[in-house]
């Protein structure tokens, strides 16, 4: 006579032997035992090979490259304007900041005395 037991995915499963029930201690937890078969081992990592540091820096300085050429590159016009504008709103805040610094020293010194 086969007797059923369950197994870990809850599907019936048909044994000669009776399956024996599972002792657990005072806490609810099972026996010793049976937690260390219950545990499953961690697989081991396997050796790293991890590249050196001269093989890391060529692979480097290889995508670096890579990325520079998919670069859209301004032509000299563009630049040209594009520093011109920069160094013109330059100029005028460095005026405004000019100018609102002698007004606040100016008032600074007619506070003072």
């Amino acid at each position: 006579m086969a007797d059923r037991g369950v197994d870990e995915g809850g599907r019936a499963l048909e044994t000669k032997d009776k399956v024996p029930a599972r002792k657990k201690t005072k806490d609810g937890s099972a026996d010793g035992k049976e937690a260390a078969v219950l545990k499953k081992k961690a697989p081991r990592k396997a050796a790293s090979t991890e590249p050196g540091l001269w093989t890391r820096f060529q692979t480097y300085l290889r995508e670096v490259v890579y990325e520079l050429r998919k670069v859209v590159w301004p032509s000299r016009k563009e630049t040209i304007g594009s520093t011109s504008v920069v160094v013109v709103i330059v100029i005028l805040v460095g005026i405004y900041l000019g100018i609102v610094d002698f007004i606040l020293a100016r008032f600074v010194r007619f506070l003072i005395g």
